[in-house]
This record gives C-alpha cells, sequence and structure tokens, in this order.
C-alpha cells in the first residue's frame, strides 16, 4: 500500500516529495535509535566496570600498603572498631567522590544536554530526567555494593 502511495505521489509529479506509512516511519526509528541505545549502553556498562575495577584494585593495593600502619595503630591502642570507620571513611571517599562528581557534572550540564536532545527531536524534558535520576540510581546501588565489598576485603587484608 505504501508503495503504491509512494509510486502514485512520484507520477504526479511532486518532485522530492516523500509518502511514508506510520509503520515505515517506526521502523526506521527504531533502526536508527536502538542502535544509538544498543552502544550508548554497551559503552556505559564498560565504562562503569572499568571505573569501579580500577578503584577497587587500587583500594586493595592500599591495604597491602597500609597493613602495618593499621597494626602499629592497634598496638598502641586502636580499637577494631576505631580501625574499621578509618577504613570505611577512607574507602567511602574514595568511592563515592567520582559518583559526586559526576551527579554535579550532570546537575550542571542538563540544559545543555536537553537542548542538544532538542536537535534530534527529543524534546520530553520530564521523561529525560526521570532517565537521568534512574540510571544515576542504579549507578549509585552498584556502587554500594562494590563498596561494601571493597571496604570488607580491605579489613580483612589489614587483620
Amino acid at each position: 500500500m505504501s508503495q503504491q502511495l509512494q509510486e502514485e505521489v512520484m507520477n504526479a509529479q511532486f518532485p522530492g516529495a516523500l509518502c511514508e506509512s506510520r509503520e515505515l516511519s517506526r521502523e526506521s526509528f527504531y533502526l536508527l535509535y536502538g542502535g544509538i541505545l544498543f552502544i550508548g549502553l554497551y559503552l556505559g556498562i564498560m565504562f562503569l566496570m572499568a571505573t569501579v575495577l580500577i578503584i577497587y584494585y587500587k583500594q586493595i593495593s592500599e591495604g597491602y600498603d597500609d597493613r602495618e600502619r593499621y597494626q602499629i595503630m592497634q598496638k598502641v591502642g586502636m580499637s577494631k572498631r576505631e580501625v574499621r570507620r578509618s577504613i570505611r571513611s577512607q574507602v567511602l571517599t574514595v568511592f563515592f567522590l567520582p559518583l559526586i562528581a559526576a551527579f554535579v557534572h550532570i546537575a550542571v550540564a542538563f540544559k545543555v544536554i536537553t537542548k542538544l536532545l532538542a536537535t534530534l527531536n527529543l524534546v520530553n524534558v520530564p521523561l529525560f530526567a526521570v532517565c537521568t535520576v534512574v540510571t544515576g540510581a542504579v549507578f549509585a546501588v552498584f556502587y554500594v555494593i562494590v563498596f561494601a565489598v571493597t571496604a570488607r576485603e580491605y579489613y580483612k587484608i589489614v587483620n
């Protein structure tokens, strides 16, 4: 049907006219933005994993370096609870400083990003805001899980 209509429009001497069905339009939309979505998700997951693993291994190697210092502090009179609190605050700072910086960056750049998306005819700002918040929450949950694992491993290394 769409093909016939396209031929009729072309035969009616309307050069450059385009007639496309809703189904074809939807299909081309999914082809274009589906690929972009896949690439974005893939790169996002890869960068997240790389960042978290770099921070994790950096903290673990620092744990091996700090082992003697914490043992000396415990011999001097520092309790295990104080050691755990010290480790927790150190690892907390290293893990969540990049996440806080990312949230600040996205908050500052939000207006520019919405204008950039408007050039692609993506003008649903509330949807973009919800997606941004949900993505930030997913990142935060992932960071919290890896933070807990890292702090526990760091404490095991020190003790």
